[in-house]
């Protein structure tokens, strides 16, 4: 049984570089998670006076579904829209083979840095 205090899902945003913030996510992210996550990404991406680029780094994921990637590609596709430049440039084996299994490989913004 999980215990209730421990969060699912840890996003910790660190600053990049002068011009980018990273985003790291490490836990589950599922449709538990899922309104965190764009919490998260909607609060550092609003502060846009301090970088140009969002960064995550999906590396440390744990558990990764449907939901979660498709609620994703929902928040790079509303950020992109507003002119905020958001890539994933880390992933990692959980993360690779939930992205591959929803056939999202050529729509998330996957990219090496």
């Amino acid at each position: 049984m999980q215990d209730d205090t421990d969060p699912r899902l840890v996003l910790r945003p660190v600053q990049a570089s002068p011009y980018a913030v990273m985003i790291c996510l490490s836990g589950e992210l599922d449709s538990h998670t899922t309104v965190l996550l764009s919490e998260v990404i909607a609060q550092t991406a609003s502060r846009r006076d301090d970088h140009t680029r969002l960064l995550l780094d999906l590396s440390a994921l744990t558990y990764c579904d449907n939901a979660g990637l498709f609620t994703l590609l929902g928040i790079c596709q509303a950020l992109n829209a507003v002119g905020i430049n958001i890539s994933i440039p880390w992933t990692g084996t959980i993360a690779d083979e939930a992205i591959a299994l929803a056939g999202l490989q050529h729509r998330l913004p996957l990219r090496a840095q």
